[in-house]
């Protein structure tokens, strides 16, 4: 009994194979993920959307062509994004997570979208939503897309998941599982139903969306040739993240790839300044996103690679440089010099990162780096402490995510900050974990 597991991410596409009763994965496979369209400006990050569904469509064939008694597939997605489906548009688009259209000031007025929508939307109105209005939010990057390029609000337009548009290329189904549903930001995670209450106040209720599940029952059957394969929901990478990892209720999981997340979890709905997504087992996730990833150290990283190019002619990988630095020990004294890692946006504020208290012999790439650390650890403690209050925190603490699993320096300037002497590191890819855990509980009975 085995089963395709694929992680649809912002660099990558892994995919393995489950052996759902030897309980083990028996071959694994890489491929890029779909080039960032060009044509437009930074504030954009666009992908053709069928470039995705090609990918899978190849490895269903690599891996069905392996194991021909394949039975499924399940896809984990990078979330807050949509693809549309709208008669004016060349093709279908993937709005990534990346994209910050929606922070452009609007043509007839100095505030942006995301200002509009904020007015528009208090964090009251979208308590139950469990994401407030940010720029990562499909709901704020489509009304800035709307309203933008004039498009038309009387045509036939279908907004997806990212998974669920797959789903429908491969089915002709369109379902989308609640964890990619709701931080798409209208969707009620109570309930499990999108809330066309706030789609109307934007002037997008027209839209067709898929329909809701938070179980992880069949969406249809992907034929081709003599391939015959059940497809299931996608869930969202970061709850299928920390479920590979067993953390429990009342755990801390520090999600740091590309980008980071904090994440407490809860037996209970309980609102506060950060965003609860729904999770599994009757779980909540409370979430401060946003946090520092491996993009804010690639900053300090590509400086370094920008001087072996311009000085020595040398090109470099990041890899080959982390490589190094990580060879290297004493990196917890940085001779007073501060770095701000905030070279992205953060919870609180838009990107302004700095080095500061500069002297006449602290400038090295020692402190440089050991600085970069220690506020990585600095910030995540900060909000930390928003998640789960300022008593003594009693649960464990896991890291997940390949930036901070690969980076030694990072987990013992984070461990220092916390105070803590042990945490548990989750597997490279613990979202593999997560979604055999969840094929594990389907095939046994039990619900994911």
């Amino acid at each position: 009994m085995k089963y395709i597991t694929v992680d649809l991410g912002s660099t990558f596409i892994k995919a393995g194979l489950f052996d759902a009763e030897a309980n083990q994965q028996i071959a694994r496979k890489k491929y890029l993920t779909p080039a960032r369209k060009t044509e437009k400006g930074s504030m954009y990050y666009e992908n053709r959307a069928e470039e995705f569904v090609e990918i899978v469509k190849r490895i269903i064939r690599e891996f069905a062509g392996m194991a021909p008694d394949t039975e499924g597939i399940l896809f984990s997605t990078q979330q807050h994004g949509c693809v549309i489906s709208h008669p004016q548009l060349a093709e279908d688009i993937y709005i990534s997570w990346q994209d910050t259209r929606c922070l452009k000031a609007m043509a007839d007025t100095n505030i942006s979208y995301l200002e509009e929508l904020r007015k528009r939307f208090s964090r009251k109105d979208m308590e139950v939503n469990g994401v407030y209005i940010k720029p990562a939010l499909a709901l704020c990057n489509l009304y800035a897309l709307f309203e933008e390029e004039k498009l038309s609000r009387k045509q036939d337009t279908r907004i997806d998941t990212l998974g669920s548009y797959i789903i429908r290329k491969l089915t002709g189904n369109e379902i989308c599982h609640i964890t990619n549903a709701a931080p798409m930001g209208f969707a009620d995670i109570l309930t499990n139903t999108w809330r066309r209450d706030m789609l109307a106040e934007i002037g997008l209720d027209f839209i067709h969306l898929p329909g809701i599940t938070k179980e992880l029952e069949c969406c249809g059957t992907y034929q081709e040739g003599n391939i015959s394969v059940q497809v299931f929901p996608d869930v969202g990478d970061v709850q299928t993240s920390v479920y590979g990892t067993n953390a429990e209720a009342g755990d801390l999981v520090m999600n740091i790839g590309t980008s980071g997340q904090l994440i407490y979890l809860s037996d209970r709905f309980v609102p506060g300044n950060y965003e609860i997504r729904p999770f599994y087992d009757g779980n909540f996730c409370n979430v401060i996103s946003c946090m520092p990833g491996g993009r804010n150290f690639d900053v300090q990283i590509d400086y370094i690679r920008d001087i072996g190019e311009k000085i020595f002619q040398v090109s470099l990988k990041r890899e080959e440089i982390w490589q190094q630095l990580g060879s290297q020990d004493g990196w917890g004294e940085t001779e007073g010099l501060k770095v701000d890692c905030g070279f992205y946006e953060l919870p609180d504020r838009l990107a302004d990162g700095s080095i500061r208290h500069i002297n006449h012999e602290n400038l090295t790439l020692r402190n440089v780096i050991g600085a970069t650390a220690a506020d990585f650890g600095r910030v995540y403690y900060k909000y930390a402490r928003i998640l789960r209050g300022a008593g003594e925190f009693s649960g464990k603490l896991y890291f997940t995510g390949g930036a901070v699993l690969k980076n030694r320096l990072l987990q013992e300037a984070i461990r220092r900050e916390f105070g803590v002497e042990q945490v548990v590191c989750a597997q490279e890819d613990e979202v593999f974990g997560g979604m055999q855990r969840l094929i594990q509980n389907r095939v046994k009975g039990g619900k994911g």
